[in-house]
C-alpha cells in the first residue's frame, strides 16, 4: 500500500475537525492541545482527551459527536458537509475497520450456548419424530422424559450430546420443518440412547439415525457421532472396548461413512463388526421401509384385486 493509501485509509484528521468547529491551537502547547468552545482538548494520534469535561474518545466521528453534540448519524453527515463526501465515508470505513480489528483481537469467538426447553414447541418436535421420520412413539417419549431430547423456540428438535460420564456438552439441532436446518450448539459430544448392558456398542452418524437403529436392534447401546470430533469418536470407541463393549460400525452406506467406519477401526484393537442400511443410506430410511413393510404385510390386510 502507498504512503497516500495509508494516509487516506486513516481517514480525516482529528486537528481538521477541530478547526471545522472553530478551535484554535492552545500557544503553550499548539502541538497537541487546543481551546474548543467544549473546552481544552488533546490529541495523540486518532485520540482525544477533553480535560475540563473529563471526557475522551477515539476517531473523526466520536469527536465530531463530542464538539457538535450530535448522534451517530448527524456527525458523519457533519463530515460530509465539512470534509467532504469521499473523506467522510474513508473515515467511516477506517474506523470501522480499526474498531473491527479490535474487537478481533481481544474477543474470543462466542459459542453458540445449548437451546433451552420451549415446552410449547415439544409437540411439534413429537410428531416430527414420530410421523415424519417414522420413530416409534415409546423411544421418542423415553428420550424427552430422560432429557435426551427437547424442542427449542424455533420448533427445533435438540438431541443432548454428552461425554462418556453423561455430562451435556452440547446438542445436535435438527429442523423440523419443510427445509430443514442441522447443526450443533455448546461443545462436541456423542448422543446416547438404547441398553448399555447389552455390551454392544454400535456407532452411527446422527441422532435421529441412533432413534432409528434402536427401534431395529432395541438392545443395542447406540452412539449418534453427528456431534463429535476424529479425538471425540476414537476415545470413546477406545474407552467403551476397555469396558468389555463390542464394537459395531453402523456408518452410513457411502463414502463419508466408510471413512468414519476407517477412524472406528484406527481407534480399537478388536475386529470391528460392518453393519450398513440396505434399503437407502442411513438408518432413518432402513426404519421407514421396514415399517412399511409391516404394514403391507400386516393380518387382515386385502391384497390388491386383480385387473380385469
Amino acid at each position: 500500500m502507498e504512503k497516500s493509501d495509508i494516509e487516506k485509509a486513516r481517514g480525516i484528521e482529528l486537528a481538521s475537525v477541530i478547526e471545522g468547529f472553530g478551535g484554535i491551537r492552545d500557544a503553550a502547547d499548539p502541538k497537541n492541545n487546543w481551546k474548543t468552545h467544549a473546552g481544552r482538548i488533546t490529541v495523540t494520534d486518532q485520540k482525544f482527551y477533553n480535560h475540563d469535561a473529563d471526557k475522551g474518545g477515539g476517531g473523526a466521528i466520536d469527536l465530531a459527536m463530542h464538539l457538535g453534540g450530535f448522534g451517530f448519524k448527524d456527525a458523519v453527515a457533519w463530515l460530509g458537509g465539512t470534509h467532504g463526501r469521499e473523506a467522510a465515508v474513508q473515515t467511516y470505513q477506517a474506523e470501522a475497520r480499526q474498531q473491527a480489528t479490535k474487537i478481533l483481537d481481544t474477543t474470543a469467538k462466542p459459542k453458540l450456548e445449548i437451546p433451552e426447553q420451549d415446552p410449547r414447541k415439544l409437540p411439534k418436535v413429537r410428531n416430527y419424530l414420530t410421523n415424519t421420520r417414522g420413530i416409534p412413539e415409546q423411544i421418542v417419549n423415553t428420550a424427552i422424559e430422560k432429557g435426551r431430547v427437547w424442542g427449542d423456540k424455533y420448533g427445533n428438535a435438540v438431541f443432548a450430546l454428552r461425554d462418556l460420564d453423561g455430562t451435556v456438552s452440547g446438542a445436535e439441532l435438527r429442523g423440523t420443518y419443510s427445509k430443514p436446518f442441522h447443526g450443533i450448539r455448546g461443545d462436541r459430544g456423542l448422543y446416547f440412547t438404547g441398553k448399555a448392558a447389552s455390551k454392544v456398542a454400535v456407532f452411527v452418524e446422527s441422532s435421529i439415525e441412533a432413534m432409528s437403529y434402536q427401534a431395529l436392534n432395541p438392545e443395542a447401546l447406540v452412539i449418534g457421532t453427528a456431534g463429535s470430533t476424529r479425538d471425540i469418536l476414537q476415545g470413546a470407541a477406545k474407552q467403551l472396548e476397555g469396558q468389555g463393549y463390542k464394537i459395531v460400525d453402523g456408518f452410513n452406506a457411502d463414502k463419508a461413512g466408510d471413512r468414519l467406519g476407517d477412524r472406528l477401526k484406527e481407534a480399537v484393537s478388536q475386529q470391528v463388526e460392518r453393519q450398513r442400511p440396505t434399503a437407502g443410506k442411513d438408518w432413518n430410511i432402513e426404519l421407514k421401509a421396514v415399517r412399511a413393510a409391516m404394514k403391507d404385510h400386516a393380518p387382515g390386510k386385502r391384497e390388491a384385486e386383480p385387473e380385469r
